[in-house]
């Protein structure tokens, strides 16, 4: 309970320290509140971290107003996420008619090394996505696996495109 007071706590702290000198310190503190945050990652101060096993690769970036939250979210190397995306791996079991969202559970997601993905998208629990994947921007990535080198898109979120490979 103390931890997820001290985790609530990193939001404003971090937003204290603005702009890339203070890069490393502000991964420093999600560190302390147990995040795996690698320290050359750069996640803009007004990302929020919050709830759940979260671990983001080197060089990666988080844009701001992103939100992460709930369950085991893997953000893999060189990875750039645009400002408002949000990675939401928290869902619930279907429940009845007198509540429906039932049982709480955390999910996960896997985001694979070198994906971009664009401004407003979502990415719910259950994704996993291979290296090198294009989510557009405003797309809903819903439960499944993707494919490396391809682009996704839509509301629901499909593979449009395949890249070549390096």
């Amino acid at each position: 309970m103390l931890k997820t007071y001290f985790r609530y706590l990193l939001g404003p702290a971090v937003r204290l320290f603005p702009g890339s000198p203070f890069r490393k310190f502000r991964n420093f503190i999600w560190r302390l509140g147990g995040y795996d945050v690698a320290y050359t990652a750069n996640l803009m101060p007004t990302v929020r971290l919050v709830y759940g096993d979260i671990q983001i690769g080197g060089h990666a970036f988080l844009g701001e107003e992103v939100l992460v939250t709930g369950g085991s979210v893997f953000i893999g190397e060189n990875c750039d996420i645009a400002p408002r995306v949000i990675i939401h791996a928290g869902t619930h079991e279907l429940g009845g008619s007198k509540r429906r969202a039932g049982e709480a559970y955390a999910g996960k997601i896997l985001i694979g090394n070198g994906t971009w993905i664009g401004t407003s998208a979502t990415i719910l629990s259950g994704v996993t996505l291979g290296t090198g994947c294009l989510v557009a921007a405003g797309s809903l990535v819903k439960a499944g696996e993707y494919p490396s080198d391809v682009l996704i898109a839509g509301v629901p979120a499909k593979v449009e495109r395949e890249f070549e490979k390096d």
